[in-house]
């Protein structure tokens, strides 16, 4: 074969020509900075995150964001924990004591703070406001509003009201004034996100393995620091499990977090047993149940700690559940307590904002380089 001088710049050439020629880079998969910073302010502003519905038939301490329909039954929201309104610079918004996506019905009491509802409220459906709270309403008032300071809405009237104020009922205004939120629910990329990677850092972070129940062993999970350096100092502890061996557990009582700044629990599969009554109610707003590919979470009683489900169908017949819930729908059977997760806990987790080639431009790129080293020893031959 007859090498001429232009043979390596040629095949070199003709490769970085396809590589151009191919497609752009894809992002690399994980979570961006943008979404933990958006993630860790959700568990520290919101009690309650539903994707789709929230069916609430008991009352809520903390703040609701429902991206479907809000069905309740007249029980309290933010009793307990929080007062008023809720700003943060990662949410992007200032949003309210219940914020709804789609419509409202069987109504709610609102101890602090303000609803904003981009749908209606529907007949038969009382929003009682206590303190100093208002609507923001974009659709019709079917139902009642009762003892809001104000009422701002799109629609031609406010319907039914108790106790209005004079002067403080706006009508025909434009929705995006009224609700000035993305159209869906902005959470459910980063919350989503957060549950994948912290369930892909525990397979490399040292992450403690914890089987089914044993006749008379340990009913409570210990946490051990976690290998490898994280943000800002932080320490976390990795535990792995699944939804069978879970639903096992006797007596059980919860995580040991050997005083490391979050425990993530990582929790795989379904199961068709609910799972266990946790016998300590008291919680830890730094133990994160990461329920990463579960899609229908029942519970048999109380359960205590961050409860992050972002493809589950949620249900508490009767227990109380006692920190965060965020999942794809929520039947609420028991009350939900407060347990805000400390703005900033999660600032430590690694995050990516590198993009990596499609697998054709590395392919293209592979091909390059054999071609170089076959001209290399074509040329070495031929001197030899």
């Amino acid at each position: 074969m007859k090498i001429t001088s232009l043979s390596f710049p040629v095949a070199i050439l003709a490769g970085l020509s396809l590589l151009a020629a191919a497609p752009s880079p894809a992002r690399a998969g994980g979570l961006t900075a943008a979404e933990l910073s958006l993630a860790d302010a959700v568990l520290n502003q919101f009690n309650v995150v539903t994707f789709g519905n929230d069916n609430a038939a008991n009352e809520t301490e903390g703040r609701v964001a429902v991206g479907g329909n809000f069905t309740g039954s007249g029980h309290n929201i933010c009793f307990n924990g929080c007062t008023g309104d809720t700003t943060n610079a990662a949410l992007g918004a200032t949003y309210g004591a219940l914020d709804v996506w789609g419509n409202v019905s069987g109504g709610a009491t609102l101890i602090a703070g303000d609803a904003d509802i981009q749908g209606s409220n529907a007949s038969g459906s009382n929003l009682s406001l206590q303190h100093a709270g208002g609507v923001n309403i974009v659709g019709q008032n079917a139902g009642q509003i009762s003892n809001p300071t104000f009422i701002n809405t799109a629609a031609a009237t406010a319907g039914v009201t108790q106790n209005a104020s004079a002067g403080t009922i706006k009508t025909g205004l434009a929705a995006s004034t009224v609700f000035p939120f993305a159209a869906t629910m902005p959470f459910q990329a980063a919350l989503t996100d957060l549950s994948t990677s912290l369930a892909t850092l525990a397979t490399t972070s040292g992450a403690v393995a914890v089987g089914p129940y044993v006749q008379n062993g340990p009913t409570a999970f210990t946490a051990t620091q976690a290998s490898g350096n994280f943000g800002g100092g932080e320490t976390y502890g990795f535990i792995t499990t699944t939804m069978n061996d879970l639903a096992t557990y006797q007596n059980f009582a919860g995580v040991n977090t050997n005083g490391l700044d979050a425990v993530i629990v990582v929790v795989t599969g379904n199961s068709a047993t609910p799972l266990p009554n946790l016998n300590t109610f008291t919680g830890d707003a730094s133990v994160i149940w990461d329920f990463v590919d579960t899609t229908t979470l029942n519970f048999a009683g109380g359960w205590a700690g961050q409860i992050l489900a972002p493809g589950a169908t949620i249900s508490n017949p009767s227990g109380d559940l006692t920190g965060a819930v965020i999942g794809e729908s929520l039947d609420q059977g028991g009350e939900v307590h407060n347990l805000a997760l400390p703005l900033g806990d999660l600032s430590g987790i690694p995050t990516t904002t590198a993009d990596v080639p499609e697998p054709s431009a590395l392919a293209l790129l592979a091909t390059g380089a054999l071609a170089l080293t076959r001209l290399r020893r074509q040329r070495e031959e031929k001197r030899g």
